[in-house]
């Protein structure tokens, strides 16, 4: 039947050939192939800022996800830590508690001083960090440590020697804001 069909179109061929579509015709494909081939671009450049956008947001969910697990971890360790100190004396529970209270608010106090001379603020956190890190490598073998009241006095003193270090730089921070002003002072007069 393919071969019929062939025939035909071969022995008729030049009346097909004789119709030609119109100008409209061609003009119609033209304007929509036109179109068709800006609206790829457009599309890609949409498609580009969702996927950016869709990366942005995702990767903001996953860290605000990781930073509310490590912050609950945290809080759940030194609750951990606090069960096992008043397992072994309740009044050193009582007192780390204290103390890691005041540290943290001297803490707060000190990071205000980090815009104003972060190179003090350098200064200060490296000295504090020193402590602190001796702090946490007693907290982790007090589990574990058969001397546990020893070790705990030992936490103890760390903490308040972390105090009157927060309290000597506060008191340098405050020296250094009060000769500011009364430079400023003179200053101001002078002028």
């Amino acid at each position: 039947m393919s071969s019929k069909l062939e025939q035909f179109i071969n022995s008729h061929r030049d009346e097909f050939d004789s119709d030609t579509p119109s100008d409209k015709v061609w003009n119609k494909i033209q304007n929509q192939w036109k179109d068709s081939s800006k609206a790829p671009v457009r599309n890609l450049f949409n498609n580009r800022l969702l996927i950016a956008a869709s990366t942005i947001a995702i990767a903001g969910m996953l860290i605000f996800y990781f930073l509310k697990e490590n912050r609950r971890n945290v809080s759940v360790a030194k609750e951990e830590n606090i069960d096992v100190m008043n397992d072994i004396n309740p009044e050193y529970a009582r007192e780390v508690y204290h103390f890691t209270q005041i540290i943290e608010l001297k803490q707060n106090e000190l990071k205000k001083l980090q815009n104003s001379d972060p190179n003090l603020y350098e200064q200060f956190l490296t000295d504090i960090t020193t402590l602190d890190s001796s702090y946490n490598a007693l907290k982790q073998e007090l589990p574990a440590n058969p001397n546990r009241e020893q070790l705990l006095e030992a936490m103890i003193q760390n903490l308040r020697l972390q105090t009157e270090l927060l309290n000597e730089q506060l008191q340098i921070i405050q020296k250094i804001k009060k000769a500011k002003n009364n430079s400023n002072e003179t200053n101001s007069k002078s002028i």
